[in-house]
Formats: C-alpha cells, sequence, structure tokens
C-alpha cells in the first residue's frame, strides 16, 4: 500500500477524531498531567514545579519536620502521610512502609511534595512542545494526532502479516479490521479527550502496535525490544506484552533459530528493556524510595480507603472488575433521560458486538497460544487492579489487550460476512454515541453511579 493511502488513513482517522473531539481542541484538558511532567523533565527534575490545580490522581506526600522526642526516635524529618485510621489520629506511614506515631506536639513545618504517578512515556514525547509553549500545551491535540497514527500503525501490522503469509485477505478485508480497531471500540471514545488517563492508553497502544509490528518472526529483536519499553514506559501492565516475542523464539517457533541465533535475538531484544526498566526503576526510587512505586499509593495524599486497606492489587477487586469488563450493562429508568450508564463502563459485548466472534476465530499454529497468552498475562494484573477504570463510557483497559484481539479476528478464517460487518457498525454507532456524549455537560444526567462509588479515576 502506499505511502499516499497511509497518509489518508491518518488524514481521514484525524479528522473524525478532531470532530468528535470538537471545542476541546480549543485548550488543553483539565487534567494534562503529562504536561506537568514535561514542564519538570525539562528542568531536570522529578518533582513538579507548580502545584497542581486540582486534586485528582496526582501523586503527594508530606515532608514532615519533627520536634521534641520524636526527633530522637525518627530524625529530623520524616517523608509520607499520616493514615487517618479510626482510633490512630497519630499514625504515619513513611515512604519506607513503616508505621510510626507522631503526636501533634512533636510536628513542625510540612512541606507538600507533588508528583505524576503514571509512567512518564507521554511525558517524554510532550517535552519538545511544552519547551515552546509552556504549560497551554494541549494534550487534547497530541492525543489526537498519536491517535490517527494508530490506525496507520494498526494497518501496517496487518499488512506485515500479509507479507509473513499469516494473513489471507484482501486490502479491503484490511480496511474493516483498522475501522473495527479505530472506530468500533473504546479506541474511538478515548482517543478524542486528552486527559492523562485516556492519553496513556493511546499512547501505549501506538507504542505496544508498533512492537508487535517488529516482533513477528522476531525479524528485528532490538526495534521491538525499543518499542516495547517505550509502551511499558507509558503503561506499566505493557510489560508482559515481552511474552509475545518469547514465546516465538522459545516455543512458538523454536525450530526456526539455532541456539546462536535465539541467543542474539534474545539479547538483542532484552537489552532496550532492562536498559529503560532499570531506569523507570531509578526513576521511582528516587521519587518515593521504592523502585517499584509508581506513586498510586500516594494518590490523593496516601488515603484511598480500597489502596490503604487491600493495596494497589488485590483479589478482592476481581468482581467488580470483570462485572466493568464482560457484564455491566445499561440501566432502563422511568424518568428523563429514560436510560442510564454507569461511570463504570459496559460489557466489551456490549461496546464492540464483533467480539461475538472470538469465541469462534481459530488461529492455527504458534499464533493459537501466541495471541491469546499475552491477553491473559496482561489482563491478570488489570482484573487484580484497584480500579475499574472508572470513570468511563466502556471498558477502557481494553486498549491494553486490543491489538491481539484483533489479530485473532484477522488471521481466523472468520469471513467478513454481512453480519460480521453490520455488527462492527452497530459498534462504531455506540462508540460514537460515548465520543460525543462522554463527560459533555448536556449528558451528564446519562451517567451514574452503579456498583460501589469511588469517584476517582
Amino acid at each position: 500500500m502506499s505511502v499516499q493511502r497511509l497518509g489518508l488513513v491518518f488524514l481521514f482517522g484525524g479528522l473524525i477524531y478532531a470532530a468528535f473531539a470538537a471545542d476541546r481542541l480549543k485548550i488543553h484538558s483539565q487534567d494534562n498531567h503529562f504536561v506537568y511532567l514535561a514542564d519538570a523533565f525539562l528542568s531536570g527534575q522529578t518533582e513538579l514545579k507548580r502545584r497542581p490545580h486540582h486534586g485528582n490522581d496526582w501523586a503527594s506526600f508530606i515532608q514532615l519536620e519533627l520536634k521534641g522526642s520524636s526527633v530522637e526516635k525518627h530524625g529530623p524529618s520524616v517523608s509520607g502521610f499520616f493514615t487517618r485510621r479510626k482510633g490512630k489520629p497519630n499514625q504515619f506511614q513513611t515512604l519506607g512502609k513503616t508505621l510510626i506515631d507522631i503526636p501533634k506536639a512533636d510536628r513542625g513545618k510540612q512541606i507538600s511534595r507533588n508528583y505524576v504517578s503514571f509512567p512518564p512515556g507521554p511525558a517524554v514525547l510532550m517535552m519538545p512542545w511544552v519547551a515552546a509553549v509552556g504549560y497551554g500545551t494541549n494534550d487534547v491535540v497530541f492525543t489526537v494526532i498519536v491517535a490517527g497514527f494508530n490506525l496507520v500503525f494498526m494497518l501496517l501490522l496487518l499488512l506485515n502479516l500479509r507479507e509473513l503469509g499469516y494473513i489471507e485477505r484482501s486490502d479491503s478485508d484490511l480496511i474493516w479490521f483498522v475501522g473495527l480497531f479505530g472506530f468500533s471500540t473504546a479506541v474511538l471514545w478515548c482517543s478524542v479527550l486528552g486527559q492523562v488517563w485516556f492519553t496513556a492508553l493511546v499512547v501505549g497502544l501506538a507504542f505496544h502496535t508498533l512492537y508487535l509490528l517488529f516482533a513477528f518472526d522476531c525479524r528485528r529483536p532490538f526495534i521491538a525490544g525499543l518499542f516495547l519499553a517505550c509502551a511499558f514506559a507509558t503503561r506499566a501492565s505493557l510489560v508482559f506484552a515481552a511474552l509475545f516475542f518469547y514465546w516465538q523464539l522459545f516455543v512458538g517457533q523454536r525450530d526456526r533459530f539455532d541456539a546462536r541465533e535465539r541467543r542474539i535475538k534474545f539479547l538483542a531484544f532484552t537489552a532496550p528493556c532492562l536498559v529503560v526498566g532499570l531506569a523507570l526503576l531509578f526513576y521511582n526510587y528516587v521519587r518515593f524510595q521504592d523502585p517499584l512505586e509508581f506513586g498510586h499509593t500516594y494518590l490523593a495524599g496516601g488515603h484511598i480507603a480500597r489502596i490503604r486497606d487491600f493495596g494497589l492489587f488485590h483479589p478482592h477487586f476481581i468482581n467488580r472488575n470483570l462485572t466493568a469488563a464482560f457484564t455491566l450493562l445499561p440501566r432502563l429508568s422511568d424518568g428523563y433521560p429514560y436510560l442510564q450508564l454507569s461511570k463504570h463502563g459496559m460489557s466489551i459485548f456490549l461496546t464492540t458486538p464483533v467480539f461475538i466472534y472470538l469465541f469462534f476465530a481459530r488461529p492455527t499454529g504458534w499464533l493459537k497460544w501466541g495471541l491469546w497468552l499475552p491477553v491473559i498475562v496482561i489482563s491478570i494484573p488489570l482484573f487484580l487492579y484497584q480500579n475499574t477504570g472508572w470513570e468511563q463510557f466502556g471498558y477502557r483497559f481494553i486498549l491494553d489487550v486490543l491489538p491481539y484481539l484483533i489479530l485473532v479476528l484477522a488471521v481466523s478464517k472468520i469471513r467478513l460476512t454481512t453480519t460480521f460487518k453490520v455488527l462492527m457498525l452497530v459498534g462504531v454507532l455506540i462508540n460514537s454515541f460515548g465520543a460525543a456524549t462522554f463527560q459533555r455537560s448536556y449528558a451528564a444526567p446519562l451517567y451514574g453511579h452503579f456498583m460501589s462509588e469511588e469517584p476517582r479515576k
């Protein structure tokens, strides 16, 4: 396919996303966390230079100067937060996760330390723009542009698989799959908002798709590893996508490579992942004295009860997450607007009806497990996570595994019948409705609270 046609795909998709974004294109979103982080990086620091303009989903803790007897026990100062547990008003949790008691009489000056808890990939991409424009950098425009490129990346991936012999479909069929990917899934409404949560998903999807483009048949191990590193530097859960490459190399296509080739490809792929991974661990340690802490423990100053009581990942959250992903449906009501959508989202089979075909798709050869294993492994932490994805129109975390689901359908023998195309178009209409109404003031009565309600993303 020619460069001109790829350019048309980008232009067509970008214009559609821009049309749904509409007036949002005029100014950055209220949740432009990555702009703040890019500004901090440009100043050579990880702590934010400017105090956040609201309190939603920033990581923060206090540096507390001590007086009296507490100085002898804990030193001149400690960093962390008061836990606010009932019956324990003086309990303080340090960055080292130690619980200590600090009486009010021993408390001196407090300094708030503020950070962005999300992995820094999008902020790094934004740095040139922020260097030129500053805090006025428009994260909505940035996200729309990346979303337009995502359509091109998916088309290139499908064309590559056809060239390698994994797909036997016409150009027309491939365009249908790109349409399914970009407009009949959560990609559509996630791409038109800006905001830290959705920007991270859209950028992570871009790097993830590029990773798969170079990872098939282990043809470009270093480039594949570099894009995977960028992916998990944007969405931490995507570190598990490495399984796709390693499965090919050591199991699925093991016979294609001799021992020396396997060793070289392993090292070439692993090296960039290891370098970026260690950099991320160091980045976390500098901020929170814990290499595995991106900062979500310190959301709302460490005072989110479910995180305090269960941690970020726990079986306690599985039921809610499975409900949000697979079974949550709108509710009918007697009064206006007669339909209620949960801010926890909707079943992926409602927002993308074509996914019903996943039950009948049968990839062959090494792809049978090569495509499904990453979906399973990436999904495990998502279903254990303390958050359903709130606030969302559909299940937004589907973007972390979406490329594999599209490929499962594309490489299978499923024909693009009239029924398939009609279901896809139904998904386009549903997600278009979400793109037009989600987080719009005129549509606020449509959205309500089902399941347990924690008004935080």
